[in-house]
Protein backbone atom coordinates (compact mmCIF):
# COMPACT_ATOMS: atom_id res chain seq x y z
CA UNK A 1 0.00 0.00 0.00
CA UNK A 2 1.41 3.18 -0.75
CA UNK A 3 1.88 6.21 1.70
CA UNK A 4 -0.52 8.15 2.18
CA UNK A 5 0.11 11.85 1.00
CA UNK A 6 2.49 14.44 2.92
CA UNK A 7 0.58 16.99 4.67
CA UNK A 8 1.98 20.17 4.14
CA UNK A 9 1.53 23.30 6.03
CA UNK A 10 3.29 26.89 4.25
CA UNK A 11 4.39 29.27 7.24
CA UNK A 12 4.60 32.81 5.14
CA UNK A 13 2.73 34.08 2.31
CA UNK A 14 5.08 36.88 0.99
CA UNK A 15 6.81 37.14 -2.12
CA UNK A 16 8.94 33.46 -2.64
CA UNK A 17 5.90 31.54 -1.36
CA UNK A 18 4.07 31.26 -4.38
CA UNK A 19 7.35 29.15 -6.46
CA UNK A 20 7.57 27.12 -2.89
CA UNK A 21 3.70 26.66 -3.60
CA UNK A 22 4.11 25.94 -7.29
CA UNK A 23 5.99 23.16 -5.98
CA UNK A 24 3.58 21.49 -3.92
CA UNK A 25 0.61 22.06 -6.93
CA UNK A 26 3.66 19.64 -9.00
CA UNK A 27 3.62 16.71 -6.50
CA UNK A 28 -0.20 16.18 -5.84
CA UNK A 29 0.28 12.81 -5.68
CA UNK A 30 2.47 13.01 -3.15
CA UNK A 31 1.69 16.22 -1.39
CA UNK A 32 -0.87 18.21 -0.55
CA UNK A 33 -0.95 21.81 1.38
CA UNK A 34 -3.28 21.36 4.24
CA UNK A 35 -2.86 24.68 5.95
CA UNK A 36 -1.02 28.14 5.44
CA UNK A 37 -0.42 30.56 7.94
CA UNK A 38 0.67 34.57 7.65
CA UNK A 39 0.15 37.11 10.47
CA UNK A 40 -1.96 39.32 7.07
CA UNK A 41 -4.80 36.78 7.08
CA UNK A 42 -5.69 38.41 3.68
CA UNK A 43 -2.63 36.84 2.49
CA UNK A 44 -2.52 33.96 3.58
CA UNK A 45 -6.45 33.62 2.92
CA UNK A 46 -5.29 34.00 -1.29
CA UNK A 47 -2.58 31.70 -0.96
CA UNK A 48 -4.80 28.88 1.37
CA UNK A 49 -7.45 28.90 -1.98
CA UNK A 50 -5.16 27.53 -4.49
CA UNK A 51 -5.15 24.40 -2.10
CA UNK A 52 -8.97 24.96 -0.12
CA UNK A 53 -6.56 24.96 2.78
CA UNK A 54 -6.66 25.99 6.10
CA UNK A 55 -5.91 29.52 7.48
CA UNK A 56 -4.03 30.37 10.48
CA UNK A 57 -2.55 33.49 11.58
CA UNK A 58 -0.75 31.51 14.59
CA UNK A 59 2.12 29.17 13.79
CA UNK A 60 1.25 27.78 16.85
CA UNK A 61 -2.24 26.69 15.62
CA UNK A 62 -0.32 25.56 12.19
CA UNK A 63 2.37 23.30 13.93
CA UNK A 64 -0.25 21.50 16.39
CA UNK A 65 -2.36 20.66 13.64
CA UNK A 66 -2.30 17.02 13.38
CA UNK A 67 -2.72 16.82 9.62
CA UNK A 68 0.39 19.09 9.23
CA UNK A 69 3.52 16.37 8.67
CA UNK A 70 5.55 18.89 6.77
CA UNK A 71 6.32 22.67 7.74
CA UNK A 72 7.45 24.96 4.86
CA UNK A 73 8.91 28.29 6.65
CA UNK A 74 9.08 31.47 4.78
CA UNK A 75 9.59 33.70 6.90
CA UNK A 76 12.11 36.68 8.02
CA UNK A 77 15.42 36.34 8.78
CA UNK A 78 15.08 36.84 12.77
CA UNK A 79 12.31 34.35 13.26
CA UNK A 80 13.55 31.52 11.27
CA UNK A 81 15.57 30.19 14.29
CA UNK A 82 12.44 29.94 17.05
CA UNK A 83 10.16 28.96 14.91
CA UNK A 84 12.21 26.00 13.38
CA UNK A 85 13.01 25.13 16.70
CA UNK A 86 9.51 24.74 17.54
CA UNK A 87 8.57 22.65 14.48
CA UNK A 88 11.20 20.46 15.10
CA UNK A 89 10.21 20.22 18.60
CA UNK A 90 6.42 19.07 17.06
CA UNK A 91 8.33 16.82 15.10
CA UNK A 92 7.55 18.17 11.89
CA UNK A 93 9.63 17.74 8.81
CA UNK A 94 11.29 21.20 7.78
CA UNK A 95 11.99 22.97 4.68
CA UNK A 96 13.48 26.12 5.96
CA UNK A 97 14.36 29.12 4.06
CA UNK A 98 18.02 30.84 3.43
CA UNK A 99 19.70 31.70 5.77
CA UNK A 100 19.34 28.88 8.04
CA UNK A 101 19.39 31.38 10.65
CA UNK A 102 20.93 34.72 11.43
CA UNK A 103 24.13 33.01 13.40
CA UNK A 104 26.52 30.18 12.76
CA UNK A 105 25.79 28.75 16.31
CA UNK A 106 21.86 29.27 16.01
CA UNK A 107 22.15 27.34 12.70
CA UNK A 108 23.98 24.25 14.22
CA UNK A 109 21.15 24.20 16.77
CA UNK A 110 18.56 24.38 14.35
CA UNK A 111 20.15 21.24 12.66
CA UNK A 112 21.08 19.07 15.71
CA UNK A 113 17.51 19.47 16.76
CA UNK A 114 16.10 18.14 13.48
CA UNK A 115 18.96 14.96 14.20
CA UNK A 116 17.07 14.46 17.45
CA UNK A 117 13.85 14.75 16.44
CA UNK A 118 14.45 12.12 13.33
CA UNK A 119 12.49 14.00 10.59
CA UNK A 120 13.62 15.48 7.13
CA UNK A 121 15.03 18.76 7.06
CA UNK A 122 16.52 20.87 4.59
CA UNK A 123 17.28 24.26 3.53
CA UNK A 124 15.37 26.16 0.55
CA UNK A 125 18.88 27.12 -1.26
CA UNK A 126 17.45 26.79 -4.91
CA UNK A 127 21.48 27.32 -6.27
CA UNK A 128 21.91 23.48 -6.27
CA UNK A 129 18.76 23.24 -8.97
CA UNK A 130 19.77 26.05 -11.24
CA UNK A 131 20.87 24.16 -14.70
CA UNK A 132 23.75 26.42 -15.10
CA UNK A 133 25.33 25.90 -12.07
CA UNK A 134 24.05 21.93 -12.18
CA UNK A 135 25.68 22.07 -15.83
CA UNK A 136 29.22 24.28 -14.84
CA UNK A 137 29.89 21.22 -11.40
CA UNK A 138 29.99 18.78 -14.37
CA UNK A 139 31.90 20.74 -16.29
CA UNK A 140 34.69 21.48 -13.33
CA UNK A 141 34.49 17.74 -12.57
CA UNK A 142 35.43 16.42 -15.91
CA UNK A 143 38.22 18.95 -15.52
CA UNK A 144 37.73 20.87 -18.35
CA UNK A 145 38.80 23.75 -17.19
CA UNK A 146 42.04 22.78 -15.92
CA UNK A 147 43.77 23.87 -12.48
CA UNK A 148 40.74 26.73 -11.18
CA UNK A 149 42.90 29.41 -10.54
CA UNK A 150 39.84 32.51 -10.03
CA UNK A 151 35.94 32.12 -9.65
CA UNK A 152 34.12 35.52 -9.25
CA UNK A 153 30.26 36.08 -8.45
CA UNK A 154 27.84 38.58 -8.58
CA UNK A 155 24.25 38.75 -7.25
CA UNK A 156 22.74 41.87 -8.21
CA UNK A 157 19.09 43.05 -7.35
CA UNK A 158 17.06 45.95 -6.99
CA UNK A 159 15.57 46.46 -3.16
CA UNK A 160 15.49 50.01 -2.91
CA UNK A 161 11.78 50.24 -2.50
CA UNK A 162 11.95 47.12 0.05
CA UNK A 163 14.15 49.62 1.59
CA UNK A 164 12.73 52.18 2.13
CA UNK A 165 9.22 51.08 3.02
CA UNK A 166 8.07 49.31 6.78
CA UNK A 167 8.85 45.56 5.07
CA UNK A 168 11.31 44.08 7.28
CA UNK A 169 14.08 44.01 4.78
CA UNK A 170 15.23 47.74 5.55
CA UNK A 171 15.29 46.73 9.43
CA UNK A 172 18.43 45.35 11.32
CA UNK A 173 16.30 43.60 14.16
CA UNK A 174 14.53 41.54 11.69
CA UNK A 175 16.95 40.87 8.47
CA UNK A 176 20.21 40.62 10.74
CA UNK A 177 22.26 42.08 7.60
CA UNK A 178 21.92 43.83 4.23
CA UNK A 179 22.99 42.23 0.81
CA UNK A 180 25.96 40.26 2.67
CA UNK A 181 23.28 37.90 5.08
CA UNK A 182 20.74 37.33 2.39
CA UNK A 183 22.69 37.21 -0.81
CA UNK A 184 26.11 36.02 0.79
CA UNK A 185 24.80 32.39 1.82
CA UNK A 186 24.08 31.49 -2.03
CA UNK A 187 27.26 32.32 -3.10
CA UNK A 188 29.20 30.92 -0.50
CA UNK A 189 27.13 27.65 -0.46
CA UNK A 190 27.62 27.49 -4.42
CA UNK A 191 31.75 27.85 -3.57
CA UNK A 192 32.02 25.35 -1.08
CA UNK A 193 29.85 22.98 -3.46
CA UNK A 194 31.92 23.62 -6.41
CA UNK A 195 35.19 24.66 -5.26
CA UNK A 196 35.72 23.67 -1.57
CA UNK A 197 35.93 25.56 1.39
CA UNK A 198 37.10 29.67 1.92
CA UNK A 199 40.51 29.61 3.63
CA UNK A 200 40.26 33.44 4.28
CA UNK A 201 38.63 36.35 3.09
CA UNK A 202 38.53 40.13 3.65
CA UNK A 203 35.48 41.94 3.21
CA UNK A 204 33.82 45.62 2.82
CA UNK A 205 30.23 46.55 3.30
CA UNK A 206 28.40 49.83 2.28
CA UNK A 207 25.02 51.74 3.29
CA UNK A 208 24.34 54.07 0.38
CA UNK A 209 20.74 54.15 0.23
CA UNK A 210 19.72 55.57 3.61
CA UNK A 211 16.14 56.19 3.49
CA UNK A 212 14.37 54.29 5.56
CA UNK A 213 17.10 51.71 5.52
CA UNK A 214 19.61 49.99 8.70
CA UNK A 215 21.46 47.86 6.85
CA UNK A 216 24.06 47.34 3.79
CA UNK A 217 23.07 47.29 0.70
CA UNK A 218 26.61 46.73 -0.98
CA UNK A 219 29.32 44.52 -0.30
CA UNK A 220 32.44 42.99 -1.63
CA UNK A 221 33.93 39.61 0.14
CA UNK A 222 37.25 38.23 -1.61
CA UNK A 223 39.64 35.90 -0.46
CA UNK A 224 41.35 32.63 -0.87
CA UNK A 225 40.08 29.12 -1.27
CA UNK A 226 41.44 25.85 0.46
CA UNK A 227 42.40 24.75 -2.69
CA UNK A 228 44.57 27.94 -3.36
CA UNK A 229 42.46 29.47 -5.75
CA UNK A 230 41.35 33.11 -5.73
CA UNK A 231 37.51 34.00 -5.57
CA UNK A 232 35.58 37.45 -5.14
CA UNK A 233 31.56 37.81 -4.12
CA UNK A 234 29.99 41.25 -5.00
CA UNK A 235 26.16 41.59 -3.70
CA UNK A 236 23.80 44.55 -3.76
CA UNK A 237 20.54 45.59 -3.62
CA UNK A 238 20.97 49.37 -6.03
CA UNK A 239 21.69 47.78 -9.47
CA UNK A 240 19.06 48.87 -12.14
CA UNK A 241 18.73 45.75 -14.08
CA UNK A 242 16.14 42.60 -13.93
CA UNK A 243 17.35 39.48 -10.91
CA UNK A 244 20.25 37.93 -12.39
CA UNK A 245 23.48 36.11 -10.95
CA UNK A 246 26.56 35.72 -12.55
CA UNK A 247 29.38 33.06 -11.90
CA UNK A 248 32.82 33.61 -13.72
CA UNK A 249 35.47 30.60 -13.58
CA UNK A 250 39.38 30.87 -14.43
CA UNK A 251 41.28 27.57 -15.11
CA UNK A 252 44.55 27.21 -16.39
CA UNK A 253 43.15 25.54 -19.79
CA UNK A 254 39.61 27.41 -20.47
CA UNK A 255 37.13 29.52 -18.76
CA UNK A 256 33.60 29.36 -17.94
CA UNK A 257 31.04 32.27 -18.11
CA UNK A 258 27.61 31.93 -16.69
CA UNK A 259 24.95 35.11 -16.64
CA UNK A 260 21.38 34.79 -16.63
CA UNK A 261 20.75 37.90 -18.57
CA UNK A 262 23.05 37.23 -21.79
CA UNK A 263 21.64 34.49 -24.54
CA UNK A 264 23.23 31.95 -23.98
CA UNK A 265 23.36 32.31 -20.26
CA UNK A 266 26.41 29.76 -20.15
CA UNK A 267 29.71 29.79 -22.32
CA UNK A 268 33.07 27.90 -22.37
CA UNK A 269 36.48 29.78 -23.62
CA UNK A 270 39.66 27.62 -24.43
CA UNK A 271 41.65 30.49 -24.59
CA UNK A 272 42.04 33.86 -25.72
CA UNK A 273 41.88 33.95 -28.79
CA UNK A 274 38.43 32.08 -28.85
CA UNK A 275 35.93 35.41 -28.54
CA UNK A 276 33.00 33.34 -29.71
CA UNK A 277 33.01 30.63 -27.00
CA UNK A 278 31.13 27.51 -26.80
CA UNK A 279 27.65 27.57 -25.44
CA UNK A 280 26.57 24.79 -22.97
CA UNK A 281 24.34 22.25 -23.42
CA UNK A 282 21.33 22.25 -21.22
CA UNK A 283 21.18 26.14 -19.96
CA UNK A 284 18.24 27.71 -21.94
CA UNK A 285 18.07 31.31 -22.18
CA UNK A 286 15.14 31.80 -19.86
CA UNK A 287 15.87 35.72 -17.82
CA UNK A 288 12.21 35.33 -15.97
CA UNK A 289 12.21 31.20 -15.66
CA UNK A 290 15.80 30.56 -14.45
CA UNK A 291 15.45 31.67 -10.83
CA UNK A 292 11.74 30.76 -10.16
CA UNK A 293 11.76 27.27 -11.66
CA UNK A 294 14.68 26.61 -9.41
CA UNK A 295 12.78 27.34 -6.25
CA UNK A 296 10.30 24.71 -7.79
CA UNK A 297 12.37 22.29 -8.21
CA UNK A 298 14.20 22.47 -4.56
CA UNK A 299 10.87 22.12 -3.01
CA UNK A 300 9.83 19.29 -5.13
CA UNK A 301 12.96 18.01 -4.52
CA UNK A 302 12.53 17.95 -0.95
CA UNK A 303 9.12 16.04 -0.90
CA UNK A 304 10.57 13.23 -3.02
CA UNK A 305 13.34 13.22 -0.10
CA UNK A 306 10.56 12.20 2.71
CA UNK A 307 8.22 10.43 0.62
CA UNK A 308 11.51 8.19 -0.39
CA UNK A 309 12.86 8.37 2.80
CA UNK A 310 16.38 9.74 1.34
CA UNK A 311 18.91 12.24 1.96
CA UNK A 312 18.10 15.70 0.83
CA UNK A 313 20.18 17.16 -2.08
CA UNK A 314 21.13 20.12 -0.16
CA UNK A 315 22.98 19.12 2.89
CA UNK A 316 21.89 21.58 5.93
CA UNK A 317 25.62 21.76 7.23
CA UNK A 318 26.86 23.04 4.19
CA UNK A 319 24.27 26.15 4.36
CA UNK A 320 25.77 26.07 8.16
CA UNK A 321 28.81 26.32 6.69
CA UNK A 322 27.45 29.48 4.18
CA UNK A 323 26.43 31.55 7.10
CA UNK A 324 30.47 30.88 8.91
CA UNK A 325 31.30 32.59 6.30
CA UNK A 326 28.91 35.53 6.01
CA UNK A 327 30.04 35.72 10.25
CA UNK A 328 33.61 35.82 9.15
CA UNK A 329 33.11 38.40 6.87
CA UNK A 330 30.63 40.90 8.82
CA UNK A 331 34.31 40.31 11.24
CA UNK A 332 36.29 41.38 8.52
CA UNK A 333 34.08 44.58 7.63
CA UNK A 334 33.74 45.79 11.08
CA UNK A 335 37.21 45.54 11.88
CA UNK A 336 38.86 47.90 8.88
CA UNK A 337 38.96 45.05 6.10
CA UNK A 338 41.21 42.54 7.85
CA UNK A 339 41.95 39.33 6.50
CA UNK A 340 39.83 36.58 8.10
CA UNK A 341 40.51 32.95 8.82
CA UNK A 342 37.57 30.71 7.98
Amino acid sequence: MAPERIGVGILGAGLIAPAHAAGFQEMPEKARVIAVCDVDEEKARNLALLFDARVYADYRQLVADPDVDLVDILLPHHLHHPIALAVLQGRKHLLLEKPIAMTYTQSLEVCRAAREAGVHFTVAENTRFIPAYVEAGKVIQQGCLGEITLVRTFLPANERVRLSSDDFWGRKAEFGGGALLDSGPHSFYLLKWLFGEVEELTAFTWQTYRTGSEVEDNAEVSGRLSSGAHFSCDFSFTTEVPHSERLEVYGTNGSLIIDQLADPPAKLYADPTDFDGTPIPGVEYDPLGWHYFSIVEEVKDFIRTVWEGSPPTVDPLDCCYAVHVVEKAYESASNKHQSVQV
